[in-house]
């Protein structure tokens, strides 16, 4: 069965979006106003693609004589047969495994890279990409997505630009420039979305499940299918499936993060969710700007807890987006933290001397931490028998340690950057018999 393309309005700009096929060139039309002195030889050389396309032109308008028009008359010119310069957009960031591929052939990413028309981006597990374009315009594209330019063009008849970009799988997240006139800035899916003149949305696309995600952040879009049309407003979603528009949704509200500016010093780094009602996951990233162009990992997650592995020491941050069970992602705070690897582990090694115990550890972190040792008899914790600090080394030898059961724990700390980071092991037990 044929599916019905969804289409969109936004800000009282109304666009047909296209079918589940590629398209060759953009379709519609603009309106042209004829000036005085205008032919329709003169208009063909300055703004059509071939001489053939003046005959198209005319007989659709109806012009009897190309080099008489009437000043003040409105032609319909198809965009297809429009010159154009090419309007690129630009690979702000990226990170992980992501490949670009242009005109069939592999493309190596690098910062400041242009890709046009017919381009397209897969970010595979934990890899993301990020690209500005005219207008203050942004596409970021988290992972496990593939994401397809079909459209990116300024016509030189109005200096319009006519931006189209598909989502073929995963999701995409987009800053819609301020569009003027005739001008088009489209974002869609197989069952597709239309977007334009300022907006901030994301958009998803499951194929496997074909179902059409849109989330509107900023501004207002009228989704339709079929014979149904609903006006979406900010902070509100909608979730398709094939020809059947969904239900207008509330997105979730940003989950709480807990005590999320601590600085992260633990092997994993770790955040913990305040359970929200009407959640079923969680997508929390991890970026190294506020406003996650350049994205480095993210976890999504049934449970309300995200782990991170092998993330460098440094200053970050942190969102997280609660997830409906209709697909539909929620807003998001951000957070700032930082991440400084630092831990210690120890035990009780033999010693050289009779009556005497070495305690040792072994620091991960930084060369330039110094250490600290506490050990207390569990009968009186609350009186330290050894409370050193500032050991440069990594051990100490105790002696004459009568019988009895003692608890000792051992730290490592340093000053860094006005913070002062400590971290102490867990307690340990240690038994003295005669």
């Amino acid at each position: 069965m044929k599916q019905a393309a969804l289409k969109i309005l936004i800000a009282g700009a109304f666009f047909a979006s296209a079918t589940t096929q590629a398209v060759a060139a953009p379709e519609g039309e603009i309106r042209y106003v004829v000036k005085p002195s205008d032919t329709l030889y003169e208009l063909t050389k300055r703004y059509l693609v071939n001489p053939a396309a003046l005959e198209r032109v005319r007989r659709a308008n109806g012009v009897r004589n190309p080099r008489l028009m009437q000043v003040g008359q409105t032609l319909k010119i198809p965009r297809s047969l429009l010159k154009y310069r090419p309007v690129p957009l630009t690979l702000q960031s990226f990170s992980g495994s992501v490949s670009l591929t242009a005109r069939g052939r592999n493309v190596t990413p690098r910062v400041g890279l242009s890709v046009r028309e017919g381009a397209e981006i897969t970010t595979r597990a934990n890899s993301f990409a990020a690209f500005s374009g005219d207008g203050n315009s942004r596409l970021s594209i988290p992972s496990n997505s593939r994401v397809r330019i079909i459209d990116a063009r300024r016509y030189l008849i109005n200096g319009q630009i006519d931006v189209q970009i598909r989502v073929l799988k995963g999701r995409s997240e987009v800053v819609a420039p301020k569009v003027n006139g005739q001008g088009r800035y489209r974002i869609g899916t197989p069952l597709s979305v239309t977007a334009v003149r300022g907006t901030e949305f994301r958009v998803g696309f499951e194929p496997d499940g074909e179902v059409s995600l849109t989330e509107v952040l900023e501004g207002e879009v009228a989704v339709s299918a079929g014979e149904s049309e609903a006006a979406t407003a900010a902070g509100f979603g909608v979730a398709s499936a094939k020809d059947q528009l969904g239900a207008q949704e509330r997105l979730l509200t940003a989950p709480e993060l807990v005590d999320p500016g601590r600085i992260q010093t633990a092997e994993m780094v770790e955040f913990a969710i305040n359970e929200l009602s009407g959640a079923a996951g969680y997508r929390t990233q991890i970026a190294k700007d506020a406003g996650f162009v350049e994205t480095v990992t993210e976890r999504i997650s049934d449970a309300p807890l995200a782990s991170f592995d092998g993330l460098e020491d440094g200053r970050y941050f942190v969102r997280s987006r609660a997830i409906s069970a209709s697909g539909l992602e929620g807003l998001s705070r951000t957070f700032s933290f930082r991440r400084k690897r630092a831990g210690v582990e120890g035990g009780v090694e033999p010693s050289p001397f009779d009556d005497a115990f070495k305690f040792a550890w072994r620091t991960q972190g930084s060369e330039d931490s110094l250490s600290a040792f506490q050990l207390w008899n569990a009968k009186t914790p609350g009186q330290l028998l050894v409370d050193e600090v500032a050991l440069e080394n990594s051990a100490i030898i105790i002696s004459n340690l009568e019988s009895g059961d003692y608890r000792w724990r051992v730290a490592t700390f340093e000053i860094d950057e006005g913070d002062v980071i400590k971290v102490w092991s867990p307690t340990q037990e240690l038994s003295v018999t005669e």
